[in-house]
């Protein structure tokens, strides 16, 4: 397998393993995390009225499962960076890895969804904020809150901090990681606290104290009055809906794949982290979500996002005040009742903001320098600093994170082309899951050599590789999500997508004539996995 290991940019990768089984599980606790622990639990509702949260994150988890099996298989067994594209450009073809690897990494797997999320991070942030403003009644909370509410004022601030993330990117994982430990407890502690006090307290009587007595009613009254049962779906379509948030809410639990070459003891750390990540982020989401729900009432949960992003001005006046975006810590805030603990809590629900982003980020680096290792973007990409961190994929990931900021801009102005972008995202994010699955089930006979190196060798009967049927399992998971995802039918959206993945071919076959021309035969990159 390695009788020509030059055909690669170098010999060593020259990066550096500094994570633990324990960093693999945290950062595929914490990589997902952000948005669905925060945001969609308590938005999604009022957009597809009639379904039921709870469940879709439920379906979201179990639907997610065999993915993550396969990629902790791959992952242990070549612990390579980019291992999602290692894999499937060995055992499938080189362009097969290369497409939905470049998709993931340029748009909703990491760098556009860096700038994305940074941007959203901020939305309860600042109603958080807005809740301690009331509760003290105090003019300047209350304007800061407001404030940061404003979009444009979120823009500046989110490009601030996507700027600061990329120089803490390039400082190396032995010192990152312990960044990302610190800012993944926080957050988690505080939410496992927010989701106690959901359990023990009501939200109604903490409502109306805020907000005005027999406000809560009011607010019923007036989506009834609205006619929110006009919007209600049946539940199998609004089903559907939710699983679009939810499915990618649950993405990011591969990003930690994307690092193989700088995980200590992959063969086991990878099964251990990754699968216990999965369990530990799904029931955290399951339990945030049914916990906020008991304490508030799905139904009033479902009128107010649904009157917040409805009817906004008439939600005002019943409320006679500007109306906090939905999020956990902005419902959770108005159970404690207390200025500091709501800030307390907007801070910690949005440091799962930035340490997804960071994560992400992370994993969109390395998946271009994997692809730049091959040859088959320019060699450029590859280049390591003295810290052990890549340079310049790590700047072609903070241009277009920068981009990404512009997007969740667009998304709170409510523009067409931010929908296309959204649509995008979650297109891009979502197509690696079908050749991941079709490499699985082809592994053990179109690349029989590298299934005997593999770490899970087992066969149903004696016969059928486990592996293989993993594989068909999450074949069929990520072609339904494709499919699910393309019944938005955005036509823009089908436009960049499109002229995205062409500027990716475009350049490998740029690198592909030019490796030809220097008397390196491509096809045996491809033949080989790539130096740690």
């Amino acid at each position: 397998m390695n009788e020509e290991p030059t055909v690669f940019t170098r010999k060593a990768s020259g990066l550096v393993r500094e994570l633990s089984w324990w960093d693999v599980l945290l950062f595929t606790l914490a990589g997902p995390a952000a948005s669905g622990m925060t945001y969609y639990t308590v938005k999604v509702p009022g957009l597809y009225p009639g379904g039921n949260m709870t469940l879709a994150f439920l379906v979201g988890l179990l639907v997610w499962i065999a993915p993550v099996l396969l990629l902790a298989i791959f992952s242990s067994s070549f612990p390579r960076s980019g291992a999602l594209y290692v894999v499937i450009s060995r055992i499938l073809h080189p362009i097969l890895g290369f497409i939905p690897n470049w998709a993931y990494v340029m748009g909703g797997g990491a760098a556009l969804a860096v700038g994305f999320l940074n941007y959203l991070g901020l939305i309860p942030l600042a109603s958080s904020i807005q809740i301690a403003g009331l509760i003290t009644k105090s003019s300047t909370l209350t304007v800061i809150g407001n404030s940061l509410a404003n979009p444009w004022t979120r823009l500046w601030i989110s490009l601030v901090i996507t700027g600061l993330m990329w120089i803490l990117e390039l400082i190396g994982l032995d010192k990152l990681k312990w960044i990302l430990r610190t800012i993944i407890y926080i957050p988690l502690g505080i939410t496992i606290i927010a989701i106690g006090i959901f359990f023990v307290k009501s939200g109604q009587p903490s409502w109306d104290a805020i907000f005005g007595s027999a406000n809560y009613m009011a607010v019923r009254n007036l989506a009834q009055t609205l006619n929110i049962k006009d919007a209600m779906l049946s539940p199998g379509a609004a089903l559907q809906g939710m699983l679009l948030s939810v499915l990618w809410a649950f993405t990011a639990v591969e990003a930690i794949s994307y690092v193989g070459s700088e995980v200590k003891t992959p063969r086991t750390s990878y099964m251990r982290g990754m699968l216990l990540g999965l369990a530990a982020v799904g029931v955290l989401y399951i339990l945030n979500c049914f916990a906020v729900f008991s304490s508030f009432n799905y139904n009033f949960i479902t009128e107010y996002s649904w009157l917040y992003y409805n009817h906004f001005d008439a939600l005002a006046e019943t409320m006679g005040t500007i109306p906090p975006a939905p999020s956990v810590p902005f419902y959770a805030a108005i159970l404690g009742r207390n200025a500091l603990f709501a800030i307390i809590l907007g801070v910690g629900y949005f440091l799962w903001y930035i340490n997804t982003s960071m994560i992400i980020w992370m994993a969109g680096v390395r998946g271009i320098f994997a692809m730049a290792f091959d040859r088959i973007l320019p060699q450029k990409l590859t280049e390591v600093s003295r810290f052990g961190s890549p340079t310049w994929a790590n700047h072609l990931i903070g241009i277009f994170a920068m981009i990404g900021v512009f997007i969740g801009l667009g998304d709170s102005l409510g523009t067409g082309l931010s929908a296309a972008m959204l649509a995008l995202e979650d297109y891009t994010c979502l197509l690696f899951i079908w050749p991941l699955g079709l490499a699985g089930m082809f592994f053990p006979y179109a690349r029989p050599d590298l299934f005997e190196k593999s770490t899970f060798q087992f066969k149903l009967f004696g016969k059928i590789p486990w592996v293989s049927i993993i594989g068909a399992i999450t074949f069929g998971v990520g072609f339904w999500m494709i499919l699910n995802v393309t019944t938005e039918q955005n036509m823009l959206a089908m436009i960049i997508t499109t002229v995205l993945i062409l500027i990716g071919l475009v350049m490998a076959v740029i690198m592909w004539a030019r490796n030809r021309r220097e008397g390196i035969d491509p096809n045996k990159i491809f033949t080989n996995i790539p130096p740690a």
